[in-house]
């Protein structure tokens, strides 16, 4: 584009490629069909290296075709920010009260040992038998007795 009449040519903002959006573009994209691929890549130097360009708002809502799958080359930005180690904080977290005690159980104690294995019995099994109420119940039980 020239400039005025003076003959120097002034260089042109390249604007988004969405129909009706006039925002300045920050992404080129390019894509293969056949590899079902969508590149994002800087802003390249001839726009006839890509498909398009896409502004900050376009590039981040760009949702790829079902089965196609998005390669994004640009470099990450890096946060700008404050480096170095940080401040100490004035705040500290209140301490957490201790749990409360568990209720104590009166632990069982061992009766006999049968081979490997302990047969526990507890102060409330005393004198306890098996009781059944049906004939089938009453056939299992008998030879526990």
């Amino acid at each position: 584009m020239r400039d005025g009449g003076h003959g120097a040519l002034r260089r042109t903002s390249r604007t988004c490629a969405r129909p009706g959006c006039r925002a300045p573009a920050v992404a080129s994209f390019n894509f293969d069909g056949l590899r079902r691929i969508v590149w994002l890549e800087p802003l390249a130097e001839a726009a006839i290296r890509s498909a398009g360009d896409l502004c900050r708002r376009h590039v981040d809502l760009l949702r790829p075709p079902r089965n196609w799958e998005v390669r994004d080359l640009r470099p990450v930005a890096v946060a700008a920010g404050p480096t170095g180690a940080l401040a100490p904080s004035r705040f500290h977290a209140p301490v957490p009260p201790p749990p409360p005690p568990l209720p104590f159980r009166k632990p069982d104690t061992v009766v006999a040992l049968a081979g490997t294995r302990a047969i526990l019995r507890s102060d409330d099994d005393q004198d306890h038998s098996p009781t059944a109420t049906t004939p089938l119940l009453s056939r299992a039980f008998r030879a526990a007795r």
